[in-house]
């Protein structure tokens, strides 16, 4: 059994970016197991245990800093990104192949781009935390919580494994609907008046991040369909991650039918 894990531990270990091997956090996998450990530990049982018998927190001021500073964060990304090869024409939207050995400052450049998303995605575990610390535990969902923490650790094997121009088109994605979702919980933080005016928009968040998952699984598609020279390394990581896309999205359709479409039916109905 120790041979058979020492075994594939190596697999893992060769098939990693030796240029991110000595960056923090991305030497070994054991930090994020510890990260998920202590996340499901404080939002399942520490947190609500210790608001069992204590008044909501008001978190206003914090949540609207911190949304603010997921905007900013998301927009400091696309643009880190955009300018480590993108606008200089270096790469394209259809095959890419990884090259481990570039020692180009805008492949580097590139990677540390996404070191800093995982760090990003790390700080989005904080939100399930002011939702039990505001009592609010009708949103401490299945879809919340896998959702934070299986984008948390897309990030680092992205980084770990395949840090190229292919995968950072999804990030860019992402970071661009993850910054109108922020401005959204920003506006909606600053009271009732504005809540009532960006109401409308809610339900499109929902349906902008079921576009974000199907954009992506188009663009996952040609590697594998075309005479693409993507390594193993993209391969393995396709196998794992279009399924993860795959269930994100319908877990993000069966909300949207559940919170809108039954809603506007009722309504209908009325």
């Amino acid at each position: 059994m120790a041979s058979m894990v020492g075994n594939i531990s190596n697999i893992f270990a060769e098939a990693a970016d030796e240029r991110v091997s000595d960056w923090f956090l991305m030497s070994s996998f054991w930090p994020n197991i510890a990260l998920v450990v202590t996340y499901l530990a404080l939002v399942y049982k520490i947190l609500p245990e210790f608001m069992k018998n204590r008044k909501p927190f008001d978190l206003t001021e914090i949540i609207q800093i911190y949304n603010f500073g997921q905007i900013l964060a998301c927009c400091i990304i696309i643009y880190w990104m955009l300018t480590s090869g993108w606008i200089q024409g270096d790469y394209s939207l259809g095959c890419q192949p990884m090259d481990y050995s570039s020692k180009d400052p805008k492949a580097i450049s590139l990677l540390q781009s996404m070191q800093w998303l995982y760090f990003l995605k790390i700080t989005e575990l904080l939100e399930t935390m002011f939702f039990v610390l505001r009592k609010k535990f009708n949103q401490v969902t299945t879809l919340h919580v896998y959702h934070h923490v299986s984008t948390m650790i897309v990030a680092w094997t992205t980084c770990k494994y395949i840090g190229g121009p292919m995968p950072s088109i999804h990030i860019m994605m992402n970071c661009f609907i993850h910054a109108l979702m922020y401005t959204y919980y920003y506006l909606a933080s600053k009271g009732p008046e504005w809540q009532k005016c960006i109401n409308p928009w809610k339900p499109w968040l929902t349906i902008a991040q079921m576009i974000q998952f199907t954009l992506m699984l188009i663009h996952l598609l040609p590697p594998l369909l075309t005479e693409c020279s993507i390594n193993t390394s993209y391969l393995v990581y396709e196998a794992f991650y279009m399924p993860n896309i795959m269930f994100l999205y319908y877990m993000f359709y069966k909300f949207y039918k559940r919170a809108y479409r039954k809603n506007r039916l009722s309504k209908k109905v009325e």
